[in-house]
């Protein structure tokens, strides 16, 4: 049994930018302009948010899913789109999809219904994804991403060359493989710190470790409460997604407005991946480096002191040399 997902997705590629995505009531668009967004969700997963995005399972091997994918082309033309199965990692926090069709175990048991769809301006289509695991897969979890391309050819000012322009949008694959239940999701809020920066802007620290047996990404917020004069403000949300594989850690970000007084605060973060949530509260101090402005007070003292001893030295050395002079014989 299938739910409609209503999830887009736009993934890190490592040589092109994503395409705009975009509902398939919109109007056709500039060139470039399309989307893709998973359509079949397990019932079972119906409630978690990272399931209407991603293609997420637990399979044992020799296991076969299917999950369909909707192609929107919000182009004012005809356009011609590739889709394929690519390798995908985990790195510095972010999921980040290959590009050229990387081979993994994963690409292997992927297959894509329709590798090639044309699609005229406003049109959309579904594509069928097959995942079949072989009886000798690896156990564990596997990355990948089927990538929706549009390939264009942009011819320079002269009109005789020009550079291939390449646009994906993608839905991730998040596959593991093992035998009797799925392995637990959970992660940990190690520490939560703050500081200005520079310029003089708030920023909220909290680091986490991913504790379980499968891949989280995580999105949330901070609060500050008990500050200068019992003020509260937030809630603030992070700068960005992180996505940590099991055993990685990573710090999330959270900016607050420079206008937030300095002094004590009791932050409390809010941290979420899919139906797993975790929170943690610290005491932070949000001032200007107080060391940093003694070392700076303190400079000309030094330069003062310096030159004291070095006028010191001099004087000694006159009052030795006069006093060899006068015991020195006629």
């Amino acid at each position: 049994m299938f739910a409609l997902a209503a999830g887009i997705l736009s993934i890190v590629s490592p040589v092109a930018s994503a395409a705009t995505l975009s509902s398939p009531s919109a109007a056709a668009g500039p060139p470039g302009s399309f989307g893709v967004r998973l359509v079949d969700v397990p019932v079972s997963e119906v409630g978690n948010p990272r399931a209407l995005r991603y293609i997420i399972d637990y399979l044992p091997t020799g296991a076969i899913i299917h999950r369909r994918i909707l192609i929107q082309n919000d182009e004012s033309r005809t356009a011609r789109f590739t889709v394929y199965a690519d390798a995908a990692a985990i790195n510095g926090g972010q999921f980040v999809g290959y590009a050229g069709a990387t081979r993994s175990e994963l690409t292997d048991w992927t297959s894509v219904q329709h590798p090639t769809v044309t699609l005229a301006a406003g049109a959309s289509v579904m594509d069928l994804i097959t995942v079949r695991v072989p009886p000798g897969a690896t156990r564990g979890e596997h990355y990948g991403v089927i990538w929706v391309q549009q390939t264009a050819k942009a011819r320079a000012r002269d009109g005789e060359s020009g550079v291939t322009e390449v646009s994906r949008v993608g839905v991730r694959l998040y596959v593991a493989v093992g035998r009797g239940g799925a392995p637990p999701t959970s992660f940990d809020i190690t520490s939560v710190t703050g500081h200005l920066t520079d310029a003089g802007r708030p920023v909220i620290v909290a680091h986490v470790n991913n504790t379980g047996g499968r891949a989280i990404d995580l999105n949330g917020s901070v609060s500050l409460t008990h500050g200068p004069g019992g003020s509260s403000s937030g809630p603030f949300p992070a700068q960005r997604i992180v996505t940590l594989a099991p055993g990685q850690s990573w710090n999330m970000t959270f900016a607050a407005p420079k206008s937030l007084p300095e002094g004590s605060w009791q932050v409390t973060a809010n941290l979420a991946s899919g139906l797993t949530k975790a929170t943690a509260t610290a005491a932070i101090q949000l001032t200007a480096n107080v060391a940093a402005q003694a070392a700076a007070s303190a400079t000309p003292w030094i330069w003062l002191a310096l030159g004291g001893l070095v006028v010191l030295v001099v004087a000694m050395g006159w009052y030795a040399r006069q006093h060899r002079r006068r015991q020195a014989p006629a």
